[in-house]
């Protein structure tokens, strides 16, 4: 199991750190490398000790600091020594640009606005079929006068 995220909320263009938490691992003999768009990176890439679990397995850190850009795909990669076998695990993800508070509160107000005339149509829509429907069923008379 390998999941990789940034230390700080991401901002194009600035330093950060990038995570990649490796756990589950037994025995305690895997590689762990990164890469930026399939090249692979060495600097700036720094590993913890195997750390015991109550499950008896081991965790493992690794770090790399990043300036991201748009694009950018990193890639940690986990290598099992043993079997030579690999886990790639993806981080690519950037923000988009945040919606501004006035936008929001637009969109919102006129979502709500949408809503309140359409439930207004449909009150109104109602208390008409039920007047129709009052018309309708009212005491019948006997057209022949009786």
């Amino acid at each position: 199991m390998a999941d990789v995220f940034p230390v700080q909320p991401l901002r194009l263009g600035e330093a950060n750190t990038l995570v990649c938490v490796v756990g589950n691992i037994f025995p305690p003999a895997v590689d762990i490398s990164w890469q930026l768009d399939g090249v692979p990176i060495t600097q700036g890439v720094t590993h913890t000790p195997y750390t015991p679990t109550a499950t008896l397995a081991f965790t493992r850190f690794s770090y790399l600091r990043v300036t991201p850009a748009a694009g950018d795909v990193y890639a940690c990669v986990i290598t099992h020594e043993g079997d030579n076998s690999s886990v790639v695990a993806y981080w690519g993800e950037l923000p988009q640009e945040p919606v501004s508070s006035e936008e929001l509160e637009t969109a919102l107000c006129g979502a709500a606005m949408a809503l309140g005339i359409l439930l207004a149509l449909l009150g109104i829509a109602m208390i008409l079929a039920a007047q129709r429907g009052a018309r309708g069923t009212g005491p019948s008379r006997d057209p022949r006068g009786g």
